[in-house]
């Protein structure tokens, strides 16, 4: 059970209505399984990368059970509580002890824990979602910077809140729902308040002008079922410091054969590379050949991998 794969959600535009769905914020961070083994802390990315060592403010003893294992997300926040992806992503790439011991003092983390899949030698993720809150919140000591990720029973003023607040959507989840370990279920849906897409980087073309030293645009493909789906050409949105970072990553990847079937736009001039580098994109809506229409570069995505 320790070496769990997180449950994956499915996606909506809008939230779920009913009595059977409670609602969450959906925080804006790293996703992390927080194991907890005769009193000691290991935290696992999804990717199941140990990135305990990452973050120290988190190795302390915070739950009331000797051993658990919860589904939690690790933010940085603002002074106004709005979660800052990019120092948490700093966080999790930082190295060097005494660097990330300086950054958890300047740029502390929280985890909002908001699942339960086991404690204490018994194993939960049979039971309903509302159980599973209840045992968490009986198992975690107040005052630390571990929380519990409250939920309300109407989604839509959630969902307008975050809206108003900049945030990045919600989560709605059935009610009496089981934990499924590595699987994707509708039992659990995203609604974000952007369209956005996490996308892989399949490939470029060069870039012209001001960007003759770097790449004009991105060939992006989504990861289905193990496979990719092309979704075009991504070439808007990027800072000067975001070209530079990207094109930097890029040139440290292998070059490969073309990696989808689709005929794409300019194939002739386009160098493939391996699929390792992953991007959020947003979008307008799918072309009739399932292409993004306007997509537009929001961030890297160094969290996740294939």
């Amino acid at each position: 059970l320790f070496r769990s794969e997180p449950m994956l959600s499915g996606s909506a535009s809008t939230p779920p209505m009913g009595n059977d769905y409670i609602y969450e914020v959906k925080w804006d961070g790293i996703r992390a399984l927080i194991a907890l083994e005769d009193g000691v802390i290991r935290i696992r990315s999804r990717n199941q990368n140990d990135i305990t060592k990452q973050f120290p403010e988190l190795n302390i003893p915070a739950f009331r059970a000797n051993c658990g294992l919860f589904d939690a997300e690790i933010v940085c926040l603002d002074k106004k509580g709005k979660p800052e992806f990019k120092k948490v992503i700093n966080r999790l790439m930082s190295s060097g002890d005494s660097n990330i011991e300086k950054l958890s003092k300047t740029s502390p983390v929280y985890c909002y824990i908001f699942d339960c899949l086991y404690l204490d030698g018994r194993s939960l993720v049979n039971e309903p979602l509302l159980r599973r809150k209840e045992w968490l919140r009986d198992a975690l000591k107040k005052e630390t910077p571990y929380r519990t990720s409250e939920f309300v029973e109407d989604g839509q003023s959630l969902f307008v809140a975050a809206r108003e607040h900049n945030l990045e959507g919600i989560m709605a989840k059935e009610k009496l729902s089981r934990y499924l370990p590595g699987k994707r279920s509708d039992a659990w849906l995203k609604v974000k308040v952007r369209n956005t897409r996490e996308c892989v980087i399949i490939g470029y073309n060069a870039g012209k002008g001001n960007r003759s030293n770097a790449f004009g645009g991105l060939h992006i493909a989504e990861v289905e079922n193990g496979k990719l789906v092309y979704r075009g050409k991504v070439g808007t949105g990027f800072t000067d410091a975001a070209i530079k970072d990207i094109f930097k990553m890029i040139k440290q990847l292998k070059e490969t054969d073309k990696p989808v079937k689709d005929k794409v736009l300019d194939e002739k001039v386009s160098t493939w590379i391996e699929p390792k580098l992953f991007v959020e994109i947003t979008f307008a809506s799918f072309t009739p050949d399932k292409n993004f229409r306007e997509p537009v570069f929001v961030r890297l995505r160094p969290d996740l991998e294939i």
